[in-house]
């Protein structure tokens, strides 16, 4: 069974409780950089990833590509759990799962010509002989849309958003199932950006792949994904798919996330209501994590129980669609108790401008 997108029932990959945590030198104490982060992507769909810097979202594409080694929980592809690979299997199966970096001029080496990076992993990963490789590489720049011509030319000479392109032919070489996309445009020119994010959907479209999409643009998280995930301070406080959290997001942070987004028509901007989700006071440290729901010491909406109680990502009330907050789950959180503080921060807003 498939959806419009091509994507199956059957995941494709499934994060099951991943921890990643860094140890500071000369200490006892860590850094928590992945917190008991669930999430499932199906084949051909585009699962976004968002939340502020610091939340964990680079940190968890690379533990799922295990660039890093997850502290613990499972990140199953196909039902394999790479982290029991040992490193020549890992190797083997990155021909599937692909990554391409945020920063162009930092993933190519400056000395190399592009032809010759985009042929890397057909060098180590496939049989194919030297001009069999060259001509793979000239079909993959006709992919990605550009000339013959930059085979033979160095990355100094390429625009940012062609550097991008040849980055994402690289990544397509190996005719990967999956590819880990870390906030592929945030370097690019709002023209080269529009560019690459119709080759990455064309590309989808003609190959059926699936793409983690890593961003901190929530509008253009909304225009591409199927779904998505939210991130806090390490964990993904609610998920589901791309109309149940842009349309109806559940958690208080989600909320006061997607109420700061500045549309770009001024009759849609919504001041009063950004002023009245707007959370408050400092975000916790990642080493010394509150006992209770992270999100606690800012929310508006925090009972005792909320301090005390590890939260887990629960149902929220429609089929996959889940929420890290017991008042939501439980449907404590009423829509009534949100409009009347709204209501009261708008007037408290205006008799502070008065």
């Amino acid at each position: 069974m498939s959806d419009g997108n091509g994507a199956t029932d059957t995941p494709l990959l499934e994060v099951k409780s991943l921890v990643k945590q860094f140890s500071i030198p000369g200490t006892k104490a860590v850094v928590h950089a992945c917190s008991d982060v669930t999430l499932t992507i199906r084949r051909g769909e585009t699962l976004g990833i968002i939340g502020e810097s610091g939340s964990g979202k680079t940190t968890l594409g690379r533990c799922v590509l295990r660039l890093l080694e997850p502290t613990s929980g499972q990140v199953l592809f196909e039902g394999r759990d790479l982290t029991l690979l040992n490193r020549k299997a890992m190797r083997k199966l990155r021909t599937d799962v692909q990554i391409v970096f945020q920063e162009p001029f930092d993933s190519l080496n400056p000395q190399m010509t592009v032809g010759r990076q985009v042929g890397e992993p057909l060098r180590i990963h496939t049989d194919l002989g030297k001009s069999a490789r060259k001509t793979r590489v000239l079909e993959l720049l006709e992919l990605v849309g550009l000339p013959p011509s930059t085979y033979d030319g160095l990355p100094r000479q390429l625009s940012p958003g062609a550097l991008q392109r040849a980055s994402i032919a690289r990544a397509m070489s190996t005719d990967p199932k999956l590819i880990v996309l870390d906030e592929p445009t945030s370097a690019l020119a709002p023209e080269a950006e529009a560019e690459v994010i119709r080759l990455l959907k064309r590309i989808q479209d003609e190959t059926g792949i699936a793409y983690i999409f890593i961003s901190h643009d929530l509008s253009l998280v909304g225009e591409i994904c199927d779904s998505v995930a939210i991130m806090y301070l390490s964990q993904v406080i609610e998920s589901g798919t791309r109309d149940q959290v842009f349309g109806n997001p559940r958690h208080p942070y989600s909320r006061a996330l997607l109420a700061s987004v500045l549309l770009p028509d001024p009759s849609k901007r919504r001041d009063d209501a950004a002023r009245a989700e707007r959370l408050e006071g400092e975000i916790p440290s990642p080493i010394d994590l509150p006992a209770g729901c992270y999100l606690a010491s800012r929310c508006h909406f925090v009972r005792d129980r909320c301090e005390t109680e590890p939260q887990q990502l629960l149902s929220a009330g429609e089929d996959g669609h889940d929420a890290r907050c017991w008042r939501v789950a439980e449907n404590d959180l009423k829509n009534e108790e949100i409009e009347r503080l709204r209501a009261e921060r708008r007037t408290d807003a205006a008799d502070a401008s008065a």
